[in-house]
């Protein structure tokens, strides 16, 4: 039974297949030259489909790069303005009393009521920082008056300046440096950006 069914099926399945072909080969009411034409146009086909998908498979596998360029070398540029940044906003070597004193709270190492905080205090149990514990010290400290302009003129003296961010320069084959920039911007938050334009 089982066979018969098979059998059937596989009748069935051939006779009705949309298949290209095969169709036309199995079945019974199509003479036998006819069917012979039918099988050669099909083991044609299959074999160009075969060779055709083996040449491109065989060509993805070896990974093919095709890069195409195209460069035109300019005589003269006009130089772009250069942003330089220093994600650390202060040099806390060069800070005062007083800079840590209007600073600290905005640096989070002072609580509002200018004593260290406990993070700070961690911080500050190692010997390199010995020198800072005793600038956080505001117990006799009579604060600054003028407090005008007071984050500019602190950025200014304190931020990384640029001789000391630039290590080498050249543009068009001329060395430049420090000297050849212009600060146009200061602060960009949250890190210390300066736009320089080469004057070259």
């Amino acid at each position: 039974k089982e066979r018969n069914s098979l059998h059937d099926f596989t009748r069935l399945f051939l006779n009705t297949t949309k298949f290209h072909g095969i169709k036309y080969i199995f079945s019974g009411h199509i003479a036998y030259p006819r069917k012979l034409i039918w099988l050669l146009a099909f083991l044609v086909s299959l074999g160009l489909l075969v060779t055709w998908s083996s040449n491109r498979i065989r060509y993805l596998l070896s990974s093919p790069v095709h890069t195409k360029v195209h460069m035109v070398y300019a005589k003269n540029l006009t130089f772009p303005a250069v942003t330089i940044c220093n994600n650390n906003l202060l040099l806390l070597r060069r800070m005062t009393k007083s800079d840590l004193y209007l600073t600290g709270y905005w640096l989070g190492l002072l609580n509002e009521n200018f004593k260290v905080q406990p993070t700070a205090r961690d911080i500050l149990k190692d010997d390199r920082w010995k020198w800072l514990e005793r600038l956080l010290n505001f117990s006799h400290y009579l604060p600054p008056r003028d407090t005008e302009d007071l984050m500019f003129r602190l950025m200014n003296r304190l931020g990384h300046q640029i001789e000391e961010m630039l290590l080498s320069c050249k543009f068009q084959g001329d060395s430049c440096g420090p000297q050849n920039f212009t600060t146009v911007s200061h602060i960009i938050f949250p890190s210390l950006c300066f736009m320089w334009i080469c004057t070259l």
